[in-house]
């Protein structure tokens, strides 16, 4: 068994744990960080295009990475871009490269999808005929004034009708379509050639009828 410590010991050990107590509480507090901080945020450490995919099937999957955006017009026809200090329609992410991206929640009101921010960041859906139909394919891109805190919209983002085919799945199908009329060129070049080789073994069948006749009839002659 250990040995129970001595009285004195115990006294060491008490003024070595006030002693650290001490320095804990002398270090300077950290700095609060600004109002648009958000220390829950998390720059999203990999590329939009996986984001985009995650907003598309599993948009929970972004609760640590999000914030909600404020997006104001600005005096030469831009659009700011900072974090809102309420609950907001309009989400974003910051890239790890500094960008953010803006996104629209699938739950807002009818009047998001008519609003004139949605048709800044988005003016290739104003040809749907409502929310429903259409389908995030592109994020905006937002470049930093003060990174972490404000940007400055770079080019817009594209969200297309749901019975629209994504660029992969037209890809697919131009592919395929190819696919299809080289299999027929390949079929009728094979028929032609079956064709040509039935003519070319009729004609051999002929010359070898001829042959054998001549050679009947040069054994015949004395």
């Amino acid at each position: 068994m250990a040995a129970t410590p001595s009285p004195l010991d115990r006294l060491l050990q008490l003024e070595r744990d006030v002693e650290q107590l001490q320095v804990h509480t002398a270090r300077p507090a950290p700095p609060q960080q600004p109002p648009s901080a958000s220390p829950s945020r998390r720059p999203w450490p990999v590329d939009e295009l996986l984001l985009t995919r995650l907003l598309r099937r599993s948009p929970e999957a972004l609760a640590a990475y999000q914030a909600p955006a404020e997006l104001t017009a600005t005096t030469q026809r831009g659009l700011r871009l900072s974090v809102a200090e309420s609950a907001s329609v309009f989400q974003f992410c910051e890239l790890i490269g500094g960008d953010a991206v803006v996104w629209v929640q699938a739950d807002s009101p009818a009047w998001v999808w008519d609003s004139e921010t949605f048709q800044r960041i988005f003016p290739t859906a104003l040809e749907s005929e409502g929310q429903q139909d259409l389908v995030l394919q592109m994020l905006p891109i937002f470049k930093p004034v003060v990174r972490g805190q404000s940007w400055t919209l770079f080019s817009p983002g594209e969200m297309v009708p749901r019975n629209r085919p994504f660029p992969e799945q037209e890809k697919q199908t131009m592919l395929l379509r190819r696919l299809e009329s080289l299999e027929r060129r390949v079929s009728q070049q094979q028929t032609r050639q079956d064709s040509e080789i039935n003519e070319l073994r009729s004609q051999l069948r002929i010359q070898q009828d001829l042959l054998n006749r001549l050679l009947r009839l040069s054994e015949q002659q004395p």
